[in-house]
C-alpha cells in the first residue's frame, strides 16, 4: 500500500517515538549517558557566565580591587574555554550516537526488504527503496542523537534562567515566565503544520530517484529507440514536481524561524523596558540590568533549539511514517519449520498446480509432473508459456493458488526457506555482477569460503587460463561491465559450483557463449549435473539431447511430458516433430 492510500498517515502516537528511541538508543546507553552529562554541563556553564560579568561590571563601577577584576576575567576565560571543549565533545557524541542508530536502522530496513515478497519489489523501484532506507533514516539522525536531550536540556535551561531572573526581582521574573509560556505555546501550535508538507517532499524525492534509476537502467533502449527526448520531458515533469514540494517545505521552515525571530525581538524589548524602570527605581544596578538582559538574550538559544527540534521532528515524523509503513508491510510467504531430508539429490513433484501472479490471468493451469532424484528435465515452450514461473515457484518466491509442490517428498510450504533456497542453484542468461572483487563476485560476499575451494572450482571449470589473465587474481576488481557475456556466464557457473546445491536450474546459459567457450564448459556442466536433480530451460536443440525427460508447455498447460527417448521414438509426439522441424519454432 502506498503512503497516499493510507488514511492514518498523519498520526504518529508518542509511544511510537518512545519505542523507536528505546530500540535504537538502549544498546548505546553508555554513549547516551556521556552525551547527557556533557550537554547538562554546558547548560551549567552558560548559566554561570552572566553572573561573572555582572560581578565584573559592578566591581569596576564601585572602584573594586584590580586583583578581583583579574580573577573574574580569568574565571570567565576559563569557563569559555571549557564550554567550547564541552560543546565539541557533545557534538561528537551526538553525531556518533545518531549515526550508530540510523546505521542500525538501515541494516534492519534492508534485511526487512530483502525478505519481502517479489510482488513488493515489483511495485517499488530500487530508487524509491534507496530513498526509504537512506533518505528517511538520515532524517531521523538528529532525532536519535539530540532530540530528547536537547529539548529536555533547553527546558532545564529555560527554568534555570527564569529562577535566576526571579531572584533579582519577582516582577521581571513573572514577565519573562509569561513570555516563555506564550512562546512555547506558539511553537507547540505550529507542531503539526509542516508534517504533511515534509511528507510530500520526501515522497517527491522518492519518485525522482525511482525515475532516474529506471531510466538510467534502460538507457541503451532509450537511445536506440529514440526515446531520449521523451525521457527528458518526463524528467522535467518529475523534477518540477519535486521543486514545488521542496520550495513549499523550505518556506514553511522559514515561517517557523521567522516566528521565532519575532518572539525574540519582543522578549528583548520587554527586558529593556523593565530593566530601565527597575534601575531608575534603584532596584537594579548596572551590572544587574546587564545580567537580566544577557539572560533574556540567552533565552534565544533554548527557544531556537526547541523550534529547530520541532522543525526537525516534523521532518523526522515524515520519515518515520514512511519507515513505519515499510515495517508494516509483511511477507505473505510464511517460513516453514522443517529441514530438507538427507544429503542426496532431491525429487520434485508438482501436483495439480495452478498459479496466477495477479489473481486474474492464470499463468500455470493444473500442472502435474514428477521428477525423480538425480534426473534431468528439459523444459520447452514459447515465451510466456510458464517455464520461468515454474523455477520461481521452486524457490518459493510466490505461493501457489491451488495444488501442491513437494521437494524431497515434503510440501514446499513446510520447508524452511533458507534451507530450500540454499539447496537450489540457478544459472540464467542475465548475470548480475557487482562492483567488487572476483572473489566476492564468485562467493557472493561469503567470506567463509576459502580461496583453495574457489581455485579448485576454477580449475574444475577449466578456467585456469582465464584466472591467470587476471591482473590481481581473486582480488581483481570488477566494475560490472568489464566482462564479456561469456566471462560473466563463467562466473555464474562458478557460483553454482561453490554453492554445491542438490537441485540445479539452467536457463540455457550457454546460449550467449561463443562456441569455444561453450565447448570448454560443457564437460564441466555435465559434472555439475551428475548426481543432482536438474531442470534445463531449453531454447536450442542441442541442449535437450542429454536430458532424461522432456516437458513442453503451452499457455501455462502441459502440452506433452515424458521420457526423452520415448518421445523421440514416437513419431506422433510433439517433441519428435520439433526435432524434425527445428526447436526454435516452439521456443521463440
Amino acid at each position: 500500500m502506498r503512503e497516499k492510500d493510507n488514511p492514518n498517515l498523519d498520526k504518529v502516537p508518542f509511544r511510537q517515538y518512545a519505542a523507536l528511541l528505546s530500540q535504537y538508543l538502549k544498546p548505546q546507553w553508555f554513549r547516551v549517558t556521556l552525551l547527557a552529562i556533557f550537554m547538562f554541563a554546558g547548560i551549567g556553564l552558560n548559566l554561570v557566565n552572566p553572573q561573572i560579568i555582572r560581578y565584573f561590571i559592578d566591581t569596576a563601577r564601585d572602584g573594586g580591587a584590580m586583583r578581583n577584576l583579574l580573577i573574574a576575567g580569568g574565571i570567565y576565560l576559563a569557563i569559555g574555554f571549557i564550554r567550547q571543549l564541552v560543546m565539541l565533545v557533545s557534538s561528537y557524541l551526538g553525531q556518533d550516537v545518531g549515526w550508530r542508530a540510523t546505521n542500525q536502522m538501515r541494516e534492519d530496513l534492508t534485511d526487512h526488504c530483502l525478505h519481502l515478497d517479489m510482488s513488493f519489489h515489483h511495485e517499488y523501484t530500487p530508487g524509491e527503496m534507496v530513498e526509504r532506507i537512506d533518505g528517511d533514516t538520515t532524517a531521523l539522525s538528529n532525532f536519535f542523537s539530540e532530540f530528547i536531550l536537547q529539548v529536555i536540556g533547553s527546558l532545564i535551561f529555560l527554568i534555570g534562567v527564569l529562577i535566576l531572573v526571579a531572584r533579582e526581582d519577582w516582577r521581571i521574573g513573572v514577565a519573562l515566565t509569561v513570555f516563555v509560556i506564550i512562546a512555547i505555546w506558539i511553537y507547540n501550535l505550529t507542531r503539526n503544520i509542516a508534517v504533511p508538507v515534509y511528507t510530500a517532499e520526501r515522497e517527491g524525492y522518492a519518485r525522482l530517484f525511482g525515475f532516474l534509476e529506471e531510466r538510467l537502467t534502460g538507457i541503451e533502449d532509450f537511445r536506440t529507440n529514440g526515446g531520449v527526448g521523451y525521457t527528458m520531458d518526463r524528467f522535467y515533469d518529475v523534477n518540477r514536481d519535486v521543486y514545488g514540494r521542496a520550495v513549499k517545505a523550505h518556506v514553511w521552515g522559514e515561517v517557523l524561524r521567522t516566528i521565532s525571530g519575532v518572539l525574540f525581538a519582543l522578549g528583548h524589548a520587554l527586558t529593556m523596558g523593565m530593566g530601565i524602570y527597575l534601575y531608575r527605581e534603584g532596584v537594579f544596578t548596572i551590572g544587574t540590568v546587564f545580567l537580566v538582559f544577557s539572560y533574556t538574550a540567552m533565552l534565544r538559544w533554548p527557544l531556537m533549539m526547541i523550534s529547530r527540534q520541532i522543525n526537525d521532528l516534523q521532518r523526522a515524523t515524515a520519515g518515520l511514517k514512511r519507515i513505519e509503513m515499510l515495517y508494516r508491510t509483511s511477507s505473505s510467504i510464511e517460513d516453514g519449520t522443517e529441514d530438507l531430508p538427507g544429503s542426496d539429490a532431491l525429487g520434485i513433484d508438482f501436483d495439480h498446480v495452478t498459479f496466477s501472479y495477479t489473481g486474474e490471468e492464470v499463468v500455470l493451469k493444473d500442472v502435474s509432473f514428477q521428477l525423480s532424484p538425480g534426473k534431468s528435465l528439459g523444459l520447452l515452450g514459447r515465451t510466456g508459456s510458464g517455464k520461468t514461473t515454474i523455477t520461481r515457484l521452486l524457490f518459493r518466491f510466490y505461493d501457489i493458488n491451488q495444488g501442491q509442490i513437494r521437494v524431497g517428498g515434503k510440501p514446499i510450504e513446510k520447508i524452511q526457506l533458507e534451507d530450500l533456497r540454499s539447496q537450489i542453484g540457478m544459472v540464467t542468461q542475465d548475470v548480475q555482477l557487482f562492483n567488487a572483487t572476483v572473489r566476492e563476485n564468485l562467493t557472493l560476499f561469503d567470506a567463509t569460503i576459502p580461496d583453495e575451494r574457489i581455485l579448485s572450482v576454477i580449475a574444475e571449470l577449466e578456467l585456469s587460463d582465464w584466472y591467470r589473465s587476471l591482473p590481481d587474481g581473486l582480488d581483481t576488481f570488477l566494475e560490472g561491465s568489464g566482462l564479456s557475456a561469456g566471462e560473466a556466464q563463467l562466473l555464474a557457473f562458478a557460483r553454482v559450483f561453490l554453492k554445491d546445491p542438490r537441485v540445479v536450474i539452467l536457463d540455457e546459459p550457454s546460449s550467449r557463449l561463443d562456441p569455444a567457450t561453450e565447448y570448454r564448459i560443457d564437460r564441466a556442466v555435465q559434472r555439475l549435473l551428475r548426481g543432482r536433480t536438474s531442470i534445463i530451460i531449453a531454447h536450442r536443440l542441442g541442449t535437450v539431447q542429454q536430458v532424461d525427460e522432456v516437458m513442453i508447455l503451452a499457455n501455462g498447460e502441459i502440452q506433452e511430458y515424458g521420457e526423452r527417448q520415448q518421445l523421440v521414438s514416437n513419431p506422433d509426439s510433439v517433441f519428435s516433430g520439433l526435432l524434425k522441424t527445428g526447436l526454435e519454432e516452439v521456443t521463440q
